[in-house]
């Protein structure tokens, strides 16, 4: 596995490692890059990865309960099959919003949440020939 300075990354507070490890590595395809045990020898973070820069970090037990996980933020994550992607998650129980669906700004993309209730979008080129200005086109047309 390559390592290199992540210029930026996520950190997701989870209630349960296993599950969310899980989770990551079945519907997503996410491997650990890195783990670190607490004391008691259960993981306490783990920095996961699935494309290159596509970096998390889990980390357990780090949330005030009563804060609701991810109230307005949203994973957007690019992805290459989203069907299979939805096929595994719905195999797997995942809870989808919405999709797979194509998008007027040229992108099928399936949304979910993780265990913990963090959106995940997952995006991929519907066209990969149009460029930004045909995509920009598109989208005003529709205006």
């Amino acid at each position: 596995m390559e390592f290199y300075p992540m210029p930026l990354f996520v950190k997701l507070s989870v209630s349960d490692m296993g599950r969310s490890l899980s989770w990551y590595k079945e519907i997503l395809h996410f491997e650990p890059v890195f783990t670190l045990p607490g004391n008691d020898g259960e993981i306490t973070m783990a920095h996961i990865r699935g494309e290159k820069y596509q970096d998390l970090m889990l980390v357990s037990g780090f949330q005030n309960d009563q804060q609701a996980n991810g109230k307005g933020i949203v994973i957007n994550l690019n992805a290459e099959d989203i069907d299979s992607i939805s096929e595994r998650a719905n195999k797997a129980g995942a809870v989808i919003i919405e999709g797979p669906v194509d998008r007027p700004w040229n992108a099928r993309e399936l949304v979910l949440t993780d265990p913990d209730g963090y959106l995940i979008t997952l995006s991929m080129g519907i066209d990969k020939q149009k460029d930004f200005d045909d995509v920009i086109a598109q989208v005003r047309s529709r205006e």
